[in-house]
């Protein structure tokens, strides 16, 4: 016949597995998000530096073709504006993708919530 110092031994092992089990949670989440991150930064420093490179090449193209025109300073200045405006555009979608990622950790907490949800 279990005693009282049974009960407390198992209700302890029952508390450390729930344990066990959220911080595992919680690693597998910090994970994915580190492999999240990395795939992230990877593709949007080689977009940024074949774009870069792409607009470098049709600016000084476009230069070039006007430079014997009259209009070879508007041309310059047109370039610079549509660069900024894209430039500003760029930023703009960046934030507002870096602001819609997934929270970090939700099932955790969730999890967590549960745990103590059920306790009360």
């Amino acid at each position: 016949m279990p005693g009282p110092i049974d009960s407390l031994k198992e209700l302890g092992r029952t508390a450390l597995d729930i344990v066990h089990t959220r911080v595992d949670l919680l690693s597998t989440e910090l994970a994915e998000e580190q492999g999240r991150l990395a795939e992230l930064v990877l593709y949007g420093a080689t977009a940024f530096f074949c774009l870069l490179l792409a607009v470098a090449v049709v600016a000084v193209s476009v230069i070039a073709s006007m430079w014997d025109g009259p209009y070879r300073v508007m041309t310059v200045g047109v370039i610079a504006a549509i660069l900024i405006a894209s430039g500003l555009g760029m930023s703009a979608a960046f934030i507002s993708k870096a602001k819609a990622k997934p929270r970090p950790f939700a099932s955790s907490v969730e999890a967590l919530g549960a745990d103590a949800a059920f306790l009360k």
